[in-house]
């Protein structure tokens, strides 16, 4: 069923002048789903359309279930991942609440199949590129048994990348969907290369933050804090890498920590003096990846940044 909703709100700005927001959904109201939202407002600096859990502040939002205003007209925007009651907001770049309306979001339904012997599969989850899809089953769960993606019509003895699972490892197992999406074909496929169940899926593309880290500099083993914007998703499985310049993708020689729900991230400076890189690092199904870094110069009692040096 496709849903309107609309919603106008009024802000007094001094004592003349009003501001006003309005906003306007449609789509399906299915949790990890998409919609398209027309809106008006005075699209300033930071303004943004999304959604936030009901009566919280206006600095609040659902990670991954937002965008700033400037970022177009209608936008698209995926609705958050868990059913339930949320807000759907027009707010300022200051937080100030323009326009906010009840939003009710049902599970999404489960797809299901059957195949010889019993085996089924019952995945459940957002259909978008880098989410993880959790999948029940039932089957003979012999050595070598599997389930996870292939491509169409692909041969049994293929599959995606790491987006499978042995069903040994769990019931529900847990598949990570690839960021660029696509069509594929969910299926249980057996040690000996039969498939008995396969699911036809087609994954929306994933979109990838952009986060701005400042650049620092700091004593042998001090511990940092370091500012994060609005602009951070703080979503389940982001993290604060430290990595040499360079490093690969996956580096954090430096150190770890995960990326807290609200405050700067705190983690210690390396031990050793030297060039060092900060790095926002989100996670897409099983991919670890880099979404923002900024210098990090570690000093010693002997050490120069090259920078510094004559």
């Amino acid at each position: 069923m496709k849903h309107l909703v609309f919603l106008m709100g009024l802000c007094w700005a001094g004592v003349v002048q009003a501001q006003e927001a309005g906003v306007s959904l449609t789509g399906d109201l299915v949790a990890g789903g998409q919609v398209s939202v027309t809106w008006t407002g005075p699209n300033g600096q930071n303004d943004w359309v999304g959604f936030a859990e009901p009566g919280a502040a206006g600095s609040s939002w659902v990670s991954g279930a937002w965008a700033y205003t400037n970022m177009g007209n209608p936008l698209t925007l995926t609705l958050p991942m868990t059913a339930g009651s949320y807000e759907l907001r027009y707010v300022t770049g200051g937080s100030e609440v323009l326009a906010a309306q009840a939003v009710t979001l049902a599970a999404p339904a489960g797809l299901g199949a059957t195949g010889p012997g019993g085996a089924a599969l019952q995945p459940v989850g957002a259909l978008m590129g880098g989410a993880v899809l959790s999948v029940g089953w039932s089957g003979p769960n012999g050595q070598g048994d599997w389930i996870g993606l292939a491509p169409v019509s692909g041969a049994a003895s293929s599959w995606l990348g790491s987006a499978y699972a042995y069903t040994s490892a769990a019931n529900p197992v847990q598949i990570g969907l690839p960021l660029e999406g696509g069509s594929y074909e969910l299926r249980y496929v057996t040690g000996g290369g039969q498939i008995l169940v396969s699911i036809p899926l087609s994954v929306v593309p994933g979109g990838l933050p952009s986060v701005a880290l400042p650049a620092m500099t700091a004593p042998e083993g001090a511990l940092l804090s370091v500012a994060l914007g609005p602009d951070a998703p703080r979503a389940e499985g982001d993290y604060l890498y430290i990595a040499r310049p360079g490093g690969a993708p996956g580096d954090y020689s430096g150190g770890y920590v995960t990326i807290p729900a609200q405050g700067p991230a705190q983690i210690n400076a390396p031990a050793t003096a030297g060039e060092w890189e900060l790095r926002y690092v989100v996670t897409r199904g099983t991919d670890y990846i880099p979404v923002g870094s900024a210098p990090l110069t570690v000093t010693g009692p002997d050490y120069k940044s090259p920078r510094n040096r004559p």
